[in-house]
């Protein structure tokens, strides 16, 4: 009898291992979406599949090549140019949302790119990186979007270069109570979710389960409530719906 109770310990906790699944979360959209809500959207979408993520938050380079060895199962989201060197990830058809790159600032007239003005930009935010590479401008990282917002507000810098709606959640954390934002024109990066090779059944699955809940508004709702959460804090984003100054060069 004791050895099948032994038996038995051992076969449930193998199995308990193997159900373990693990998402690795970049530094960058932990610090614009907040721990708590990427949770809550991975929970939601592997719900269905009687998975239980866990979720680790890691530098972005070494959480990426984390997921490709196949230490960790699956990561959270990233734009397709952060993902060439990683070959062993596959992305989920469906994208989970389309980012913008958007120039903040708390004076209107500053909301351009201009190549003779330091810009702030936040680490780990590969679209940012790549467009001032691309560009050549002046751009200088900052460790999070409320340190960002932060060197708004104390004019250590006049420009903030982001991505759209998942920069707003940490504004509330930032003591600004007014800013402006400009969309640069384009049509926007595409962000995926990527899963390691060796569970490519699970794909069609998955991208199922995104469908679905981008059918029933429910991960709309989540981006949608961190566009609301600043408002929560008597807080006001200035959308600004052409260029703040029309003799500037705009780039896609």
């Amino acid at each position: 009898m004791k050895l099948l109770i032994a038996v038995a310990t051992i076969l449930f906790a193998l199995q308990s291992v193997a159900k373990e699944y693990n998402i690795n979360v970049s530094e960058s959209m932990s610090f614009h979406l907040g721990k708590k809500q990427v949770e809550q959207i991975f929970t939601a979408i592997y719900a269905p599949l009687n998975i239980a993520p866990r979720f680790h938050y890691l530098p972005s380079q070494r959480g990426l090549r984390w997921v490709n060895l196949g230490q960790f199962d699956a990561e959270a989201g990233r734009v397709e140019s952060a993902m060439h060197q990683f070959d062993s990830l596959i992305p989920i058809p469906t994208p989970l949302a389309t980012v913008r790159l958007a120039v903040f600032c708390l004076d209107p007239r500053f909301c351009q790119i201009n190549h003779k003005e330091g810009m702030i930009i936040i680490e780990g935010s590969l679209l940012s990186v790549q467009f001032c590479e691309r560009l050549a401008l002046n751009c200088h990282a900052v460790q999070n979007t409320i340190s960002a917002f932060q060197a708004l507000a104390k004019s250590h810098s006049r420009q903030l270069l982001a991505t759209d709606h998942f920069s707003i959640g940490s504004l509330c954390d930032s003591g600004l109570r007014k800013i402006y934002m400009y969309i640069l024109p384009g049509q926007g990066v595409e962000v995926r979710h990527y899963i390691h090779e060796k569970h490519r059944p699970l794909l069609s699955k998955i991208d199922l389960s995104i469908k679905d809940k981008l059918a029933n508004g429910e991960l709309n709702a989540f981006i949608d409530r961190l566009s609301h959460e600043f408002a929560n804090c008597n807080g006001e984003i200035i959308k600004l719906v052409v260029p703040p100054n029309t003799t500037a060069q705009w780039y896609p």
